[in-house]
């Protein structure tokens, strides 16, 4: 039987699938492709936990870490990033088909 490494499972203190760049983040950075149904190891800190993947995310695309209601702010890096545009589920993809920035906007 030959194992895929992209999608071998991640063995307890050796590897993780996504990482938790700061704190208040409410994203994940996939660290390779993430298959829906799957369930990966998230980093965050120093501390590891499960996350099951909802829809296939690309490498280093964002997953979400909790439910995140239509209008409500997106975290990464600690930072405001945009809001949401539609409910997004854990462990969904999050992207611009459901995030809109703010970086950058002003008001006209």
């Amino acid at each position: 039987m030959t194992t895929d490494p992209a999608r071998a499972p991640e063995t307890e203190g050796t590897h993780f699938a996504a990482l938790v760049l700061d704190a208040r983040d409410d994203v994940a950075v996939a660290l390779r492709d993430l298959v829906a149904g799957d369930i990966v190891t998230v980093l965050r800190g120093g501390a590891r936990f499960p996350a099951t993947i909802a829809e296939p995310i690309p490498l280093g695309h964002k997953l979400a870490l909790h439910a995140i209601g239509r209008g409500d702010a997106i975290r990464k890096y600690g930072e405001l990033i945009g809001r949401a545009t539609a409910d997004i589920g854990p462990g969904m993809h999050v992207h611009v088909h459901n995030l809109a920035s703010t970086r950058g906007r002003t008001a006209t």
